[in-house]
């Protein structure tokens, strides 16, 4: 799955859009290298690092901006980051015991149908928080 950045995807936080931008196209990155079948090089051990810092930061700054806005979808947003963290790291410990390319294209799936899902159904929510102007 390519995903692709749509303007409707705003969460009004200019940061945090850009961050998700970032975010689409490692995921994009990912996809390249499975289409490519390089599931075991450098390049692909370099994009989960950076996919992995990415994340980190984003979710991080993304819950406490939901929370500073009083943003009504702030728990449910905390849990799916939760969910996702917990099987990027059971993909990354799993992987890292027996690279297959399989592995690596299952993961890319789940991630990015993860993405496009969370960003359209739970992320948005923030653009009118921030609009309304609750929790300044």
């Amino acid at each position: 799955m390519t995903l692709f950045w749509k303007p409707w995807y705003t969460t009004r936080d200019a940061v945090l859009d850009e961050q998700h931008r970032t975010i689409f196209e490692l995921m994009n990155d990912l996809g390249a290298l499975v289409e490519a079948g390089r599931y075991d090089c450098a390049e692909l051990e370099a994009l989960l690092k950076a996919l992995d810092v990415q994340v980190d930061e984003h979710f991080v700054l993304e819950e406490g901006c939901m929370a500073k806005h009083g943003c009504p979808m702030a728990q449910k947003n905390k849990e799916e980051h939760n969910q996702f963290l917990h099987h990027f790291e059971s993909f990354k410990k799993s992987y890292g015991k027996k690279k297959s390319l399989e592995a690596l294209k299952s993961f890319h799936e789940y991630a990015s149908s993860w993405m496009h899902e969370h960003v359209c159904f739970v992320d948005i929510h923030l653009r009118s928080c921030i609009r309304s102007g609750r929790g300044d």
